[in-house]
């Protein structure tokens, strides 16, 4: 029968025989067994580069002899050479997002995580994006958004597209076909959770009209159920994390929804959202103390905005609790500037869902519809 390919990419390994002596004793194998033998000679003739030692089997005859390669002996004095092998440059990753923890986030604690090196693009105005930024993605990729990852020639754009990708390079996707799918659909459900956030928290959702409707709809959240189905999960699993023993992708983001949520719930005065989630509670805050993440929680990363405020967003407080505060005069000036250059700034494009496909149409529509309330700020 033929033979077996060997595996691709396998070391080719050669032998060392340069210890190999005349008369030195050896075992040699025959048939698949390996027998008492002496070596005859050793060749360095190329033409018998492939065997070139003789050797004879203890007991047998010279027409025995029989000439071998390292592979077919045992003796301390052949030695393997194997090859190193070639070394690939470290992962490197280029990210884009806004100059806020929003979904930037969950992205930072993950390269900090895995100590990677990164290059974390923060974009703290809307020119600053829609300007040349944005015009550099587009020439790599049509689907030019925000958060986007680079990692050598690969360009990708759209937060779930981007966790993926950075799972499959750095490990992070789940150990086995069924905690990578449990990962996945944990990515899209803790999106979910995420778009509810975000409809409380930005005004040109249109879901909370004025500051009294956020304050009502936020506490109505932070006494819900946001969180039970995760709950469910790691009382079935029985793991420390949602989908084994380490953290996952899906793992970050729901901890920052957790960390979010606990924020908007000590800003309205809500009762403790762990109430009702010991085991999410127990997750937090193991989650916490992971020891390669206290640089990120030390950071000044960790204490940006949670939304962005220049979006007039209702929740925008960062750790500090230092928000910008803009009088109402000031802030109606603002409007007659350009939609463009000065609207643009309030789309969270990163987070966008079906209803915000085209972030510039997006824009004309929060001038518009902003301007149906008054400009408030927390």
């Amino acid at each position: 029968p033929p033979k077996k390919a060997g595996k691709a990419g396998a070391k080719k390994v050669t032998y060392d025989y340069s210890d190999l002596k005349e008369g030195m004793r050896v075992q040699a194998e025959s048939d698949g067994v390996y027998y008492a033998a002496e070596v005859v000679t050793v060749s360095e003739s190329k033409s018998r580069a492939k065997a070139p030692v003789k050797i004879s089997f203890k007991g047998y005859d010279s027409s025995y002899n029989e000439w071998v390669s390292g592979d077919r002996l045992r003796s301390k004095a052949v030695k393997k050479v194997v090859p190193e092998a070639e070394k690939r440059p470290p992962l490197e990753f280029n990210f884009g997002y806004w100059k806020i923890r929003g979904l930037g986030a969950v992205f930072r604690m993950i390269f900090e995580y895995k100590g990677v090196k990164y290059t974390d693009n923060q974009y703290a105005a809307g020119e600053d994006w829609f300007g040349k930024a944005k015009s550099e993605i587009l020439e790599k990729t049509p689907l030019a958004n925000l958060p986007y990852v680079e990692c050598g020639s690969d360009v990708v754009c759209q937060t779930n597209a981007c966790l993926n990708f950075i799972g499959n390079k750095l490990r992070l996707n789940g150990g086995g076909y069924k905690a990578r799918l449990l990962n996945d659909q944990l990515l899209c459900e803790i999106y979910d959770v995420r778009n509810t956030m975000i409809e409380i928290s930005y005004p040109f959702k249109n879901v909370c009209r004025d500051d009294a409707e956020h304050k009502a709809k936020a506490e109505s959240h932070c006494h819900g159920k946001a969180f039970s189905k995760f709950e469910a999960i790691l009382e079935k699993s029985g793991t420390d994390y949602f989908c084994g023993k380490s953290p996952c992708t899906s793992d970050f983001h729901i901890w920052e929804m957790l960390d979010q949520h606990k924020l908007l719930a000590a800003k309205h005065g809500c009762k403790d959202i762990f109430e009702d989630i010991p085991k999410c509670k127990a997750f937090y805050d193991r989650f916490r103390a992971i020891p390669s993440l206290q640089k990120y929680f030390e950071s000044e990363d960790y204490k940006l905005p949670v939304n962005n405020p220049i979006a007039n967003a209702y929740f925008k407080k960062s750790l500090r609790q230092q928000v910008a505060r803009v009088a109402p005069s000031r802030a109606a000036g603002a409007h007659r500037g350009s939609v463009r250059g000065r609207t643009s700034r309030w789309v969270d494009s990163g987070g966008t869902r079906q209803a915000l496909v085209a972030v510039d149409v997006i824009a004309v529509f929060a001038a518009v519809a902003v301007a149906a309330w008054p400009w408030r700020v927390a």
